[in-house]
């Protein structure tokens, strides 16, 4: 553990999600190299990443940000790779634990101003031209296809456009 008291916050949650292994299972460590957020966990390999920064932040904040990648190791335990990243099981370990299930935190609460960690580049938004949908992600994927599309017996096909991100949130991807 990078830190004693993320020890005790993790035996705590453990208590609350009833995952008494979730301790054992847990490493954690403070890391310089994160660029585009400001935790994240690798499930498979039972380690969390928090940005070394957020040690320099209120108690609050670095707690809410551990949580936050504690419960994706617990869905993972519980579930394998059937859930989803912020899914119901997800926004209920975080709700358990007293914290609002988000996958952005506002920079205001950043006493850095933000500068933890640099947004990306470039965005890629994916427009489905027949029903209008859209969603972001970091990184171009062709073999997308707009789900609702599909189901309808459409081809699905997926308009892709780069921009530039909004700086007012941070995304914490897992």
């Amino acid at each position: 553990m990078a830190d004693a008291r993320i020890s005790s916050w993790i035996a705590e949650w453990a208590g609350i999600w009833s995952i008494p292994s979730l301790t054992g299972k847990i490493r954690c460590e403070a890391s310089p190299r994160l660029r585009t957020s400001l935790g994240r966990c690798y499930p498979a390999l039972g380690l969390i990443r928090i940005h070394r920064a957020l040690f320099d932040e209120p108690e609050e904040l670095l707690r809410e940000v551990v949580c936050h990648e504690a419960a994706h190791l617990a869905v993972y335990l519980r579930h394998g790779r059937r859930a989803r990243p912020h899914g119901r099981e997800w926004k209920e370990l975080m709700a358990a634990a007293g914290f609002e299930p988000r996958a952005r935190l506002k920079l205001e609460r950043l006493s850095s101003n933000g500068q933890l960690a640099v947004q990306p580049r470039v965005l890629y938004r994916y427009r489905c031209p027949t029903c209008r949908v859209s969603r972001v992600a970091r990184r171009r994927v062709r073999g997308w296809r707009c789900r609702t599309c599909r189901e309808a017996g459409r081809e699905g096909s997926l308009e892709i456009s780069a921009e530039r991100p909004v700086r007012d949130e941070k995304r914490w991807p897992s």
